[in-house]
């Protein structure tokens, strides 16, 4: 991949790249590498009508968020343990409904457990 270096940007020009940066949570580099792909595409017309709508309707954003993302965010942002608990209690009373067939389980816990999982047997299947 090429390096692109741009000299005598004014001082507005990088605070605002900045703050662009900061409100799509990514650092000032990929801020510019988005919006210099984002100039190409549009002049060669890569971008569909409905992109377009959005962006004037909304401003330039992201539609969408990669997982490692969401995770860091999540790592980053950890439950407090009130919220834990709270969490916990009415987990407990919501499956001790009895006119539910199957228990309630969060989507998160039983992807952890089954990537949890999946690792055990992949460990188990490289020392056998």
């Amino acid at each position: 991949m090429a390096t692109v270096t741009i000299r005598n940007l004014s001082d507005e020009v990088v605070e605002a790249l900045k703050a662009r940066a900061r409100r799509n949570s990514r650092s000032m580099e990929a801020e510019v590498r988005d919006a210099l792909t984002r100039l190409v595409a549009h002049e060669n017309g890569d971008t569909s009508g409905l992109e377009e709508m959005l962006e004037q309707r909304y401003g330039p954003r992201r539609w969408y968020a990669h997982g490692g993302e969401i995770n860091a965010w999540l790592d980053a942002h950890p439950a407090a343990e009130d919220d834990q608990r709270v969490a916990k209690e009415w987990l407990a009373e919501y499956n001790a409904r009895p006119y539910d067939e199957e228990p309630l389980q969060d989507p998160w816990e039983v992807a952890e457990r089954q990537l949890k999982d999946l690792r055990a047997r992949q460990k188990a299947q490289k020392n056998t």
